[in-house]
C-alpha cells in the first residue's frame, strides 16, 4: 500500500521547492496565489501534537508559503483538543485551525471534514503520530 501523504510532500517539494530554491533559480515567487491546508486528524495525540506542528510550521515558514494547519480531533480523552488550543494561542488562529468532533467516527471521515473546513486551495493529508516525515 502506498503512503500517499509521503508522496503528496515529496511532490511539493519537488515542483515548489522552498521561495528560497525558487528565487535562486531565478523563478517568480508568488506566494500569495496559494494555500496550502494541511489536515491532522487526531485522537490521543497530546504528546505528539506540540512536536508535529512546530515541525510544521518551521518547514512552512521556511518556505513562504501561505497555510494553515487544521486539527480534526475526534473527541481524545487525554486533552488533545485542549493542546490544540494551546498551540493555536501560540501559533495564532489563522494558522491552527481547531476542527473537532465529539467522537471518534474514523480517519476518512476525519479527512473529509477537514477538507470541508479548509480554506487553501492545495491540502495535504499527514498523520499527528508523526509516522510521516515533515519535510515530504
Amino acid at each position: 500500500m502506498f503512503d500517499f501523504t509521503k508522496i503528496i510532500w515529496i511532490f511539493l517539494f519537488l515542483i515548489l521547492g522552498t521561495s528560497k530554491d525558487n528565487q535562486a533559480m531565478g523563478k517568480k515567487v508568488e506566494n500569495n496565489l496559494n494555500k496550502y491546508s494541511i489536515l491532522l486528524p487526531t485522537y490521543n495525540e497530546i504528546e505528539n501534537l506540540p512536536i508535529i506542528i512546530w515541525l510544521i510550521t518551521k518547514h512552512m515558514d521556511q518556505s513562504g508559503y501561505d497555510y494553515e494547519i487544521v486539527i480534526i480531533d475526534d473527541g481524545s480523552p487525554d486533552g488533545t483538543l485542549e493542546a490544540g488550543k494551546e498551540l493555536q494561542k501560540i501559533y495564532g488562529e489563522s494558522k491552527i485551525l481547531l476542527r473537532p468532533r465529539e467522537k471518534k467516527l474514523g480517519l476518512g471521515t476525519a479527512y473529509i471534514h477537514g477538507i470541508k473546513h479548509a480554506t487553501g486551495n492545495f491540502i495535504v493529508i499527514m498523520d499527528a503520530d508523526l509516522s510521516h516525515h515533515d519535510t515530504f
